[in-house]
């Protein structure tokens, strides 16, 4: 036995010793196309012994077995296993597989190389791991020209997605498209409208994707041109977010549980002053006004500081997911599906939303020439809001009530402002109350998706048939109580309710054909035809009365004297021929034309028909021969060109026609009245585009840069007009009236910054910028207004030769500082006085009037930009997003109601902010830019002019996330295979010098003319995160 054991270690030794022996040093250099590659993965298979090539490719690695292969491997680069050798000359070829992915380009897929119009994709990588609400919130910064802001912190809350800017008055929301049925955005969006109860509306518009659940996103591409969009005609004006969802896919069965929860606060406060300010500013309109100061104000140092609002109204919000989902494929039918819960409560008291999602994808073979299949997607969401965007909003009512009022009285009960405590100015009160008795609540039900047909007819000849549909059935209900808080009281018991249903459908049948020449040639030709259509109705109630309380608020037990209902119902259809060839010679040239024509039930028989052509080409140079000496320069190289035409139908249906409705009439009964003048005329908004691009990489690929330059004109845009302006009993009816042009460029930088064996750097920096202009305008008073609180204020006003949306008003010129100024300006208001504002006298006839209004400035930005970095060492992975805005402009409306503005704004007990302890005093305080405070204003200085007009520029630390995969070799004994942690935080910080709460403001209920308007806005908070992805 001895014999043995030691036979065994003399021969172990003999092994090892052999082994050093002949071990070997490998030296030897990586390249590419000629050009040296740093940064290699140089690996002796089945070891740990590995090292990397230097900045001239090259590599030395020690004690390498005799026999023993090495692999090298580089991100973008086929894997190259050799048999080690003592000098070794490594060749690698570029991996095509990046050339060779597919994207979603309507009724199709296509090579990307192969793609000749502007089209962004985002993958499922990409946003994974962010807690947002709806997929639309995970574009922000994702794609250049897709500019997205949230219209609202709310939860499920309004997002205005514009691509390549301004398209159209009626609307500049993208079509969405989930698996091949349209989903639109300015459709079954709304919640609660607070004029049911007397006020103003408020921001009302929601997120249409809020129903759609994010961890479903397999991947989202974005058609941004004609070229690309007008497959889709009358629909695709304003651009085509194509989201395609997950699918089974080969291999073993999986099931993926993913949750994570997070904290969502407040990011900032807007400065308004605490009770010492606010009883000193008090004391100085008394003293002002020659009175005498109340005792309460007579000596600020020994107050506390009263109560801050603005803590008492945002919270600590808590939001979490859980998503169980099982995929996988068997004898040839893949399947998918998914239950999801998603619950987020607002930062703002009494505000929150939350939704219950299932979701089936299936596909089968069941032929060798028939594929079917079914994407479905069943969800039911609750969002709660109140109101906001609105001078009785919560949020203005939490920036103006006065610090000397509590929250609640001695007793318990809400406090309310009485005669010289507090404020009720323009409905203000106890916001903290009106949270409580003044929110409504919306449940959505909806239905989507599809099911279809392949048919193979022949070799590369598919037929499908497939019908859309898109269901949606909503309740709104909100009960507000009699309440008196205060001075302030709501006199009687209020119940509203909606009911509102919506059902779209769409038939396509189509076939494709495909088919490759003597491997140079590629065609793929469409034909097909599309019918659709879309049918909403709604019905309302209300009713006040004693017997309703919180607890039975059925319109039945109300007052039947004080009964309100109302009524509507709508359709629209369209019939549809499309046609698309694709073609493609030799990997260098490719060509793409499609035409599509619609004819839609909102166009009368004139002009019932539209015709969308579309043309666009594009020229690998790179692939060229005579291209070949500078390949090792620039590794690939692409040139494209597109030009199309795509209409826009966004008008209420039939217009075309006179339409009556029914009124009471003052003799009993009801009589018919007209509600719209019928115009025969009318024709389909025209958009016409021109696209020109070049892609290109250097550096072995690690730097690649995407360039589109592009030319946009609409024409014959549709608005509503009346008949004659001198009547107010005038008709209205719709007319073509004008024309936009917008240019401007698409800037994407991809940079591979660091590959190395254990650790990457990543980067991708986009820019965008556009300009826009009416440049035709033909309806009333050649303008087009924008108007907020009931239409008193007009802030916007776009002319010819101005952008959309342009702010108007008067213009300021600094301070009247002594009497010799006074005298020497012009006649303004019969009190103007040392330490009022001065207004430009704009056309010099020596007074202010409306003709001394100008335009202010505009919401839109000279350029928007992101940079987005992404680290990974090892197992871990890290990234950061920075996205920013420059040159926009804010019409910054709350400053009128907290600069200490009276009478119209508030009262002399309305908090203000902490610019008025700089206001100008005689003898006092004369060096300043901030107007004297007036009981009365009899200057005018709270008129719209410039004076609220902010510098919205802002850099944001839009998300920062660390991840990190346990390593696979812990799972061998598990039920597990894979696992990640993360943590992420969702806006982070914002670099701005903005005086509100945010300065990324989107369109109030996605109306382009009231863009950048700050009505005491939602804020979008900031949500820290902590999550788990387990598959088993």
């Amino acid at each position: 036995m001895k014999k043995q054991l030691i036979q065994k270690l003399l021969f172990l030794l003999v092994i090892l010793w052999g082994n050093v022996f002949f071990a070997q040093i490998v030296k030897g250099k990586v390249t590419s196309a000629g050009a040296t590659l740093p940064g290699v993965s140089v690996l002796v298979e089945g070891t740990t012994n590995g090292t990397i090539t230097d900045l001239d490719g090259a590599f030395i690695l020690n004690k390498v077995a005799p026999k023993a292969s090495l692999i090298f491997s580089y991100v973008g680069f086929k894997n190259v296993s050799m048999k080690a050798a003592p000098t070794m000359n490594v060749v690698m070829t570029s991996d095509s597989q990046n050339l060779e992915e597919v994207v979603v380009i309507g009724y199709g897929t296509s090579r990307k190389k192969d793609v000749t119009g502007a089209i962004s994709s985002i993958k499922a990588s990409e946003i994974q791991d962010k807690p947002f609400t709806s997929i639309d919130q995970a574009l922000i910064g994702k794609a250049a020209g897709v500019n997205v802001t949230q219209n609202s912190g709310t939860p499920g809350g309004g997002i205005s997605v514009q691509i390549r800017g301004i398209t159209s008055i009626n609307g500049n929301e993208p079509l969405y498209v989930i698996d091949g049925t349209p989903v639109f955005a300015d459709k079954n969006n709304d919640s609660f409208s607070f004029s049911a109860l007397g006020g103003g509306n408020g921001q009302t518009k929601n997120s249409a994707l809020s129903s759609l659940n994010i961890a479903d996103i397999e991947s989202i591409d974005i058609l941004k041109d004609a070229s690309a969009t007008a497959i889709y005609g009358a629909n695709g004006a304003n651009g085509v977010v194509l989201i395609t969802t997950k699918k089974g896919k080969k291999g073993k069965s999986t099931v993926v549980y993913e949750t994570y929860m997070g904290i969502q606060k407040a990011n900032n406060f807007v400065s308004v002053l605490n009770l010492p300010q606010y009883a000193q500013y008090q004391a100085n309109i008394y003293k002002l006004n020659g009175e005498p100061v109340p005792f309460q104000y007579q000596a600020p140092e020994l107050l506390g500081n009263g109560t801050d609002w603005q803590q008492a109204l945002f919270r600590s919000a808590p939001m979490y997911s859980h998503q169980l989902a099982f995929s996988g494929e068997k004898d040839g039918t893949r399947y998918y599906t998914s239950l999801n819960y998603f619950n987020q409560e607002g930062i703002v008291l009494n505000s929150d939303f939350d939704r219950l999602s299932l979701r089936l994808n299936v596909d089968s073979n069941v032929k060798s020439w028939l594929k079917i299949g079914n994407n479905m997607s069943i969800s039911k969401s609750s969002q709660k809001v109140v109101r906001n965007d609105d001078r009785g909003g919560l949020v203005m009512n939490a920036l103006r009530q006065s610090p000397e009022l509590p929250v609640r009285a001695s007793d318990g009960s809400f406090a309310g402002p009485t005669t010289g405590l507090g404020s009720s100015a323009n409905e203000a009160t106890n916001p903290i109350a009106l949270s409580e008795y003044n929110n409504a609540t919306t449940n959505r039900y909806k239905i989507n998706g599809n099911m279809f047909a392949d048919f193979t007819l022949t070799k590369g000849l598919v037929f499908r048939t497939e019908v859309g549909y898109d269901l949606n059935f909503s309740k709104s209900s909100t009960f507000a109580p009699k309440y008196t808080l205060g001075n302030v009281s709501e006199l009687l018991n209020k119940s509203f309710k909606q009911q509102d249903q919506s059902f779209y459908w769409n038939v396509k049948n189509y076939m494709t054909y495909n088919k490759r020449l003597n491997d140079k040639h590629n065609f793929t030709v469409l034909l097909g035809q599309e019918a659709q259509e879309s049918r909403y109705e709604y019905l309302s109630g209300y009713r006040t009365g004693e017997f309703l309380n919180t607890s039975f608020t059925n319109l039945d037990i109300g007052d039947i004297d004080t009964a309100l209902n109302g009524n509507g119902s709508g359709r629209w259809s369209m019939n549809s021929y499309i046609s698309r060839l694709n073609y493609s010679f030799s990997d260098r040239y490719s060509f793409s034309a499609s035409l599509r024509a619609d004819a839609s039930s909102n166009f009368g028989p004139n002009n019932k028909w539209g015709y969308f052509p579309a043309f666009s080409g594009g020229w690998t140079v790179s692939n060229e021969k005579f291209f070949e000496p500078l390949v090792n320069t620039v590794n690939y190289m692409k040139f494209r060109i597109g030009y199309g035409s795509v209409g826009n139908q966004n008008i209420p249906a039939n217009r075309y026609q006179t339409i009556l409705t029914l009124l009471s009439s003052p003799f009993g009964g009801v009589s018919p009245t007209i509600d719209n003048l019928g115009n025969p005329d009318i024709k389909w908004e025209s958009l016409k585009s021109l696209n020109t691009g070049v892609e290109f990489g250097l550096l072995n690929n690690r730097l690649k840069v995407d360039f589109d330059y592009y030319v946009k004109k609409s024409s014959d845009f549709l608005t509503q007009q009346i008949n004659d302006e001198s009547n107010q009993s005038a008709l209205n009816f719709y007319l073509n009236t004008g024309e936009i042009v917008t240019k401007g460029v698409d800037l994407t930088i991809n940079t591979r910054n660091i590959v190395a064996k254990d650790f990457s750097w990543d980067t991708t920096i986009i820019f965008s910028k556009y300009n826009n202009e009416l440049t035709k305008f033909q309806g009333v008073g050649k303008s087009l207004l924008g108007k907020v609180q009931f239409d008193l204020y007009t802030i916007t006003r776009t002319t010819e030769g101005q952008p959309v949306g342009q702010f108007y008003g008067y213009v300021t010129d600094g301070l009247y500082r002594n009497a010799a100024e006074l005298a020497a300006g012009p006649i303004q208001e019969a009190g103007t006085a040392v330490g009022d504002i001065r207004f430009k006298d704009l056309n010099g006839d020596g007074k202010i009037d409306s003709k001394d209004q100008a335009a202010l400035g505009s919401a839109i930005p000279d350029f928007t930009y992101s940079m987005t970095n992404t680290f990974k060492y090892k197992n871990f992975n890290f990234s950061f997003v920075l996205q920013g805005s420059q040159g926009n402009e804010i019409y910054n409306f709350t400053r009128h109601y907290i600069d200490g503005i009276y009478p119209g704004f508030g009262d002399r007990y309305s908090n203000v902010s902490t610019q008025v302890l700089n206001a100008f005093q005689v003898g006092v305080n004369e060096n300043t830019n901030e107007p004297r405070v007036t009981l009365n204003d009899p200057n005018g200085n709270g008129r719209i002019s410039n004076r609220f007009v902010e510098d919205g520029s802002y850099l944001r630390i839009q998300n920062v996330s660390l991840g990190y995969d346990l390593p696979s070799k812990i799972f061998d004994k598990s039920i597990f295979t894979k696992a990640r942690i993360y943590v992420n935080v969702q806006n982070l910080y914002t670099f701005t010098k903005y005086s509100g709460f945010d300065p990324a403001l989107g369109n109030l209920n996605q109306n382009v003319t009231l863009s950048g308007i700050d009505l005491g806005r939602y804020p979008v908070p900031r949500t820290t995160s902590i999550g788990v992805n387990l598959e088993f």
